[in-house]
């Protein structure tokens, strides 16, 4: 793990991050109400308790602030509707987490320190279900527990309830103690269970941003294709795969993969910051940036990529890109809402 950037000092310096705080007095309140015998005489509407958790989306890394805020706020309506819902703890530990991030790599300790509890009820109450196994691990790993954390992955892959989450974890724990190595392989056994193409892309970029710490970058560069291939228009993605293709002085393929970035996401911070960066370094030149392009990768195979411009797809007769059939390489387990096949 790289040293600190003074960004990431600065975040870890405040007593709370800013897309906590707003959602920090709902989740004290509802931690004194489970303490409190009134939580125990409260009657239980499971029916009411899982209509709060109906078109929330799972809490990751993409999810906005205000998104992770409406989750957190649904969650804590739903554990007070019934104290047995494993689904809303899950959601809330998961949705405190993210609101705790600032990046890949930093984590503020005040929402991973008051999530863990949540984590470990839903882990308690849902001992077959990864997701829940999930939440509680990936924190022990974010707060720096890691003999906690292996002593957890290691139940898990005793109940053999979910490989692929328990893969995924391995590949977790491994990253940030810096065995990109080992993580890569765990990611392979990941991939191998994830039963969209949308999981099998994150799981593809981050072993091409492993493979980069090992300084790998060609392997990188076409890792990311295939995570392009299966994933779709995802900005992280394309915008990655950019910087990548800038530090091999690839600047055709740099700037287009940030046009397509931009396309897919235009309030991508990251890709906005790289197209300020790729403009002035043009404009030095008395320059604007190139017009859209294919790929190296495409004019090779044939076969363009998401974004791809439909002048240059039919200028260079590109067959189209289409998605990948879903759920062709998954692992079954079960969800916590809607009880349906799904990988973990």
């Amino acid at each position: 793990m790289p040293a600190p950037t003074a960004e990431q000092q600065a975040f870890l310096r405040q007593k709370l991050p800013a897309n906590y705080i707003p959602v920090r007095p709902a989740i004290l309140e509802l931690q004194a109400w489970l303490a409190s015998p009134a939580a125990n005489d409260t009657p239980t509407d499971k029916a009411a308790s899982a209509r709060q958790l109906v078109g929330l989306p799972d809490p990751e890394s993409g999810t906005s602030a205000e998104v992770l805020a409406h989750i957190a706020y649904r969650a804590c309506e739903a554990i007070k509707l019934d104290r047995g819902n494993a689904a809303a703890y899950f959601m809330l530990a998961r949705a405190m987490t993210e609101l705790g991030r600032f990046d890949d790599y930093t984590y503020h300790a005040v929402p991973l320190r008051e999530a863990i509890d949540f984590a470990e009820k839903s882990r308690l109450l849902a001992p077959k279900v990864g997701k829940a196994w999930r939440s509680a691990i990936e924190l022990y790993i974010r707060l720096y527990r890691y003999d906690m954390a292996a002593h957890m992955l290691d139940e898990l892959n005793e109940s053999g309830c979910a490989p692929g989450t328990h893969a995924s974890l391995q590949a977790l724990l491994c990253e940030v103690q810096g065995y990109f190595q080992n993580a890569i392989q765990w990611l392979n056994k990941s991939i191998s269970y994830a039963s969209s193409p949308s999981k099998r892309a994150e799981l593809l970029m981050h072993q091409a941003l492993d493979m980069i710490e090992l300084d790998l970058k060609h392997d990188a560069d076409n890792t990311f294709y295939l995570a392009m291939m299966e994933g779709g228009p995802q900005a992280w993605v394309a915008h990655n795969w950019s910087v990548l293709k800038h530090s091999l002085n690839n600047w055709p393929g740099c700037v287009e993969l940030n046009r397509r970035a931009l396309i897919f996401d235009p309030k991508f911070e990251a890709a906005v910051e790289m197209n300020a960066f790729l403009q002035g370094v043009y404009a030095q030149q008395g320059q604007q940036l190139p017009l859209p392009a294919s790929l190296q990768e495409e004019r090779l195979r044939g076969m363009a990529l998401p974004g791809c411009d439909d002048g240059v797809l039919e200028a260079e007769r590109l067959t189209p890109w289409r998605p990948p059939a879903r759920g062709t390489r998954a692992r079954m387990t079960r969800t916590f809402r809607s009880g349906l096949a799904e990988g973990e």
